[in-house]
């Protein structure tokens, strides 16, 4: 008998039970980012525009400049600087594998600082994405990094604090790393949605009132919920009866103590006769799947009615993986004659849950009313590439643009004053685009001269342009967009504006820390800006939600009589120019 071998298998088996047993999210591995208690206005994977949340958005009343701590002992692994998105970023790695993030800062410490400001300086732009060697910032346990802001896209003074897994950048749940948070309060439930789904779906709801009200394939209901502490029915409900497939969804929150922020729930459970039938779970997920949200919920619902309602069940393009649970698809086929019970059970990740029940009671036969819908004249594929072209327009979809075979809508209106050509509307701003696709417009009113100044423009409801970017070539205008809507041919050959907001010709700065004004444009958007004093490059930051930019006076301009120079180009080219004489 090799005894030695033996042995050696002995071992390999405890590691292997020591290894199975190993949290993975320890609860003792990192501290708070602040000292003030933690109140959220948002969590981990909420429902945002076009991406889920990455971190917690901790509250930081209502102003700026709280200390921030390292939340563990590491090196600054990069340092991001950009006028939207984090803002003000930082980036620490930790032996333990994880990385953390600590976003919207108003600055950093005094040695990144100026570490900071020496590479933006020697790049001449405001926006730096840098990554120091290992060893240049090491961090312990609760030293300062930073200051609480306001930076880059942030709505309002907080701190954005993520953790992630360092060797995939996937963002991790920070709550269930015990992150102090306060929370005894459980999630709340207010409608679902029943989807009568295509082909042969079909949902009958009897009202108590005697309403009745038919889903027929392809379409949609929403229903009303009742209850509160931890028990939940359909308000104003007999009967629900469904036959074929039906697909469901729901519109629930979190909330935690000494927050009114609506948050999102950790986990919700949908199950058919006792039988799992789709879970999400907020553990984790991938940056490259975050798109995809707009497949998880009820993209249309959203955009009209300002609701997340988050599904239960796949739509067929929907690729999303890192948050599901369950291997079903979620899609309840309805059995004739049966009764199915339904159950959702949505938790928070303190363990908090609340239950909604409710049953579907099968049709024993096909509803001979069911609605057929005329074929559309164009259906675009969510699985292959596919081109539309009509009445000027080219369309070229690559794979997996929408979600779902979309039947597309087109129709051509009259153009717009100020604008070269008719308004093309395809299909509508309700259904999400996935991947971007080439469009191209007829531009044959476009006099040559306007030409390198062309671009596609979009026009909501209510009137309002937006540029879409895109040049003119061979007689059309062509750009690369991730929407629907109305778009047209535009030009855009107005410069930006320059406001001097503190400085004049002539004026005495004496009294001030700081040059500030503010720049905007019309259409195309701001492209670039540089300041220079002196004709020497100063660093001017960039609040674009405030149409702010400022110099901060520092050693490169001394006391005394001083040029100012501003120049602002668009993303049209055109550019403008403002200078002024001052004294420092």
């Amino acid at each position: 008998m090799n005894i030695s071998r033996y042995i050696g298998l002995g071992l390999l088996a405890i590691l292997f039970l020591f290894k199975g047993h190993i949290d993975p999210y320890p609860k003792d591995l990192f501290r708070s980012p602040l000292k003030i208690p933690l109140r959220l206005s948002g969590n981990f994977a909420e429902m945002r525009s076009n991406h889920f949340h990455a971190g917690l958005d901790i509250k930081t009343n209502g102003r700026e400049g709280y200390r921030v701590y390292a939340a563990a002992d590491g090196w600054v692994s990069r340092i991001f600087v950009s006028p939207g998105g984090y803002g003000h970023a930082l980036y620490i790695n930790h032996p333990s594998g994880h990385t953390t993030v600590y976003a919207h800062l108003s600055r950093f410490n005094d040695a990144i600082t100026a570490y900071v400001r020496e590479q933006q300086y020697q790049q001449q732009r405001f926006r730096v994405d840098l990554y120091p060697e290992a060893g240049r910032f090491r961090v312990h346990q609760g030293e300062v990094i930073g200051y609480t802001g306001n930076s880059g896209s942030s709505g309002g003074p907080h701190l954005h604090f993520e953790i992630r897994d360092a060797a995939t950048q996937e963002p991790l749940n920070p709550l269930l790393f015990g992150i102090p948070v306060e929370d005894t309060v459980p999630p709340r439930i207010y409608r679902i949605k029943v989807y009568a789904l295509e082909p042969d779906g079909y949902a009958r709801i009897e009202m108590t009132d005697g309403q009745v009200r038919e889903v027929t394939a392809g379409q949609s209901a929403t229903l009303e919920v009742v209850g509160a502490g931890r028990a939940y029915q359909l308000g104003g409900v007999r009967r629900l009866a469904g036959y074929g497939r039906l697909g469901f969804a729901i519109q629930t929150h979190d909330y935690h103590d000494g927050s009114n922020s609506r948050l999102g729930p950790y986990r919700i459970r949908l199950e058919a006769d006792g039988r799992t039938l789709f879970v999400t779970e907020m553990e984790r997920f991938s940056f490259d799947e975050s798109r995809y949200i707009n497949a998880h919920v009820d993209y249309a619902e959203r955009q009209r009615n300002r609701r997340w309602f988050q599904r239960s069940f796949r739509l067929p393009g929907n690729r999303l993986t890192s948050i599901y649970r369950a291997p079903r698809n979620g899609i309840l086929t309805v059995e004739p004659g049966a009764t199915h019970r339904l159950l959702y059970t949505v938790e928070d990740a303190a363990g908090h849950a609340v239950q909604l029940g409710f049953a579907v009671t099968g049709m024993t036969a096909r509803p001979a009313e069911l609605t057929v819908r005329e074929p559309a004249a164009f259906t675009l594929p969510f699985n292959r590439p596919a081109t539309f072209e009509r009445d000027g327009l080219m369309a070229a979809f690559p794979a997996h643009t929408v979600y779902e075979d979309v039947p597309l809508a087109f129709r051509v209106l009259p153009a717009l004053p100020g604008a070269f050509s008719d308004r093309y509307v395809l299909h509508d701003e309700a259904t999400p685009v996935h991947e971007r696709y080439r469009l191209s417009l007829r531009a044959d009113r476009l006099p040559a001269r306007l030409r390198p100044k062309a671009l596609i423009a979009r026009v909501d409801e209510e009137g309002k342009w937006a540029s879409e970017g895109g040049t003119y070539r061979n007689g059309f205008v062509t750009t690369r967009t991730r929407t629907f809507g109305t778009f047209f041919v535009a030009v855009d050959t107005l410069a930006p504006d320059i406001t001097p907001l503190n400085i004049h010709d002539g004026k005495d700065l004496r009294g001030s820390d700081r040059i500030r004004l503010r720049i905007r444009d019309d259409l195309a958007g701001i492209d670039s800006y540089a300041g220079y004093v002196d004709g020497r490059w100063v660093l001017f930051a960039y609040d674009p939600k405030r149409d702010l930019i400022e110099y901060e006076f520092d050693d490169r301009v001394p006391p005394g009589p001083h040029t100012l120079s501003v120049v602002v180009t668009d993303q049209a080219g055109n550019t403008r120019r403002y200078e002024a004489r001052f004294i420092r």
